[in-house]
């Protein structure tokens, strides 16, 4: 078997015309516009943070009343119950009152 050769096109004199010139104004840098678009940039991005941190903080706030403040608490329905129960006597192990285990416990 035999490898056909193709001739490959040199492309080393294209490569260089495309290149721009290192001191060639058309492609250079101007350093007065970038540091305007760094500044403004800066700029706009800072007011637009100043806005929307308000925002933000407003719609967090009311996501905490509607997810907190909001919600049944049903654990502290269940332990005032359990402790009111206590309280009057209904599930006292030792049926005292509140009264009654003050005064014992300041005797001690």
């Amino acid at each position: 078997m035999s490898i056909a050769t193709q001739d490959q096109p040199t492309k080393a004199h294209s490569a260089a015309v495309d290149m721009p010139e290192p001191l060639d104004p058309e492609h250079d840098i101007d350093a007065k516009s970038a540091t305007w678009w760094v500044l403004g940039g800066t700029v706009v991005l800072f007011l637009s943070l100043w806005v929307m941190l308000p925002i933000f903080m407003r719609v967090q706030e009311e996501e905490r009343i509607r997810k907190v403040d909001t919600t049944p608490n049903t654990e502290l329905d269940e332990v005032l119950a359990e402790q009111n129960a206590f309280l009057h006597e209904k599930a006292n192990p030792t049926r005292k009152t509140l009264e009654q285990a003050m005064a014992e416990a300041l005797r001690k």
